[in-house]
């Protein structure tokens, strides 16, 4: 049996799963349980938080979590997880954010559209180094060319008539025209590829605000592999990409089948074009990319209220709590309390701790105006009512940093999936209110406005009066 038979087979005896973020998945157990009750998982992703194995009513199921994209469960199923946003929304919401996937090793065909992002150059760096090391290892591939020459030492192929009129026609008797075959890698398939090398090292080494890790060292690594490519010309009119066997019209050499990928991805990032999250697509062959869209969200929320802090000039800052936004948890009293008649000292004299909250707004006098946690989660999905409490653990911690931050409100805001959308007032623990914002991301239409009514809602709360105009700060 030849390896692409083989690889057919194994892939038609593979059991594709669908299901949608923090589902439970219906799969037999016996397909990822051993014989000893041990998990069987793609070492990849066991010990991650991608997939969870729980007991529902007596039975032992696996469980989505917040990991959309495809997953390869290990070599007998692989699991499709859909995200509850359109995909374009949540295409939308990875370029915006710049917000960092997690590739596997596992191979999956996208879409590719719109314009190439920094995000998606980024994608596309890492896939291309990776293809030009199976490249260099298997072989470049080179093409037989003819030469023509004359002179008194000829090789190859004589071509007696152009001999005849050139030089035995006037007398000269110890020249000749020949030609011969040279074998060359510098072929249209070659200038393609390292015309993309060429692009993706201008984007590597360009000045960027947040620059990636690991820039330098891929910067390096694709160095190297330029070297292998110094005998290919630079074409800077992509002629080749007339060339029909680049374009994919003309098949690839059985022995060089491995160009394909690499050729694919070649002409998207030529082209500048973007890659679209969609579960199909044959454009181009990727790391199957898995988003978590937990952060994501969360991100999402906080970078849609700061463009719209600078687009219509808030006397505030937009403020991650997870870092520049916050303040120690814990304050240690001077005088020490002396419930039992002497001073205990405080813990927190050694760690105070943190409140961190998604998102601070801060006045441009210091004073914080707002906190919010942003929660991914999808409590009531299956309540009888519409609108439902928000989870205990997570109105107990925006009430604390309410407190910390000396605020008599806390806001948290959600994914909305059913009831009431936007603004939803909660109650009152003691001396807080509590605010559940619910963002309407279902429909790709609606999106703009429903940023638009989140942050005129958030700066709203912040005390930001309706139609202030905007400040210069």
């Amino acid at each position: 049996m030849t390896r692409a038979a083989e690889v057919t087979e194994a892939a038609a005896d593979l059991i594709v799963v669908e299901c949608a973020e923090h589902d439970n998945i219906e799969i037999d157990a016996a397909l990822w349980l051993s014989g000893d009750h041990h998990l069987v998982l793609n070492p990849e992703i066991d010990g991650r938080d991608i997939l969870r194995a729980n007991f529902r009513r007596g039975v032992l199921r696996l469980q989505a979590t917040s990991y959309v994209g495809v997953i390869p469960l290990n070599d007998r199923v692989i699991v499709r997880v859909k995200p509850r946003v359109p995909i374009a929304n949540l295409t939308r919401m990875v370029i915006e954010t710049g917000h960092d996937v997690l590739a596997l090793s596992a191979f999956r065909e996208y879409s590719s559209r719109g314009s190439a992002d920094d995000w998606a150059m980024d994608v596309y760096a890492d896939a291309l180094l990776d293809y030009l090391d199976e490249l260099l290892d298997a072989g470049m591939m080179r093409s037989y060319e003819r030469r023509d020459d004359e002179g008194c030492f000829p090789h190859g192929r004589i071509d007696f008539t152009r001999t005849m009129q050139r030089f035995a026609a006037r007398g000269v008797p110890n020249k000749a025209t020949y030609s011969w075959f040279e074998r060359t890698i510098d072929i249209p398939a070659n200038r393609c590829i390292k015309s993309a090398m060429q692009a993706v090292h201008a984007h590597l080494s360009k000045s960027k605000a947040k620059p990636r890790k690991g820039d330098r060292a891929k910067i390096t690594r694709l160095a190297g592999q330029l070297l292998a490519f110094e005998e290919v010309e630079e074409d800077t009119s992509y002629q080749f990409l007339d060339d029909s066997l680049v374009l994919g019209l003309t098949p690839l050499p059985e022995a060089r089948a491995y160009y394909r990928s690499a050729l694919d991805l070649s002409i998207v990032i030529l082209r500048g074009v973007g890659i679209a999250l969609e579960l199909g697509g044959t454009d181009v062959r990727l790391s199957s990319l898995l988003i978590d869209t937990n952060k994501l969200f969360e991100n999402f929320v906080r970078v849609s209220l700061s463009k719209s802090a600078a687009r219509q000039g808030w006397p505030m800052e937009v403020l991650d709590g997870n870092s520049e936004g916050r303040v120690d948890l814990y304050d240690v009293p001077d005088p020490l309390p002396s419930p039992l008649g002497k001073p205990i000292n405080a813990l927190a004299s050694l760690d105070p701790g943190k409140a961190q909250p998604d998102v601070v707004l801060r006045g441009l006098d210091g004073s914080f105006r707002l906190i919010a946690e942003v929660k991914n989660t999808v409590h009531g999905k299956n309540a009888r009512f519409d609108d439902v409490l928000p989870e205990r653990d997570e109105v107990e911690q925006a009430v604390t940093y309410a407190l910390r931050y000396g605020l008599d409100f806390t806001v948290l805001i959600h994914p909305w999936f059913k009831g009431t959308k936007g603004l939803v007032y909660v109650g009152r623990v003691r001396s807080v209110d509590v605010y559940d914002y619910r963002l309407d991301l279902s429909t790709e239409d609606r999106t703009d406005a429903a940023l638009a009514d989140m942050a005129a809602t958030m700066a709203g709360l912040a005390g930001l009066a309706i139609g202030q105009p905007p400040t210069s700060a």
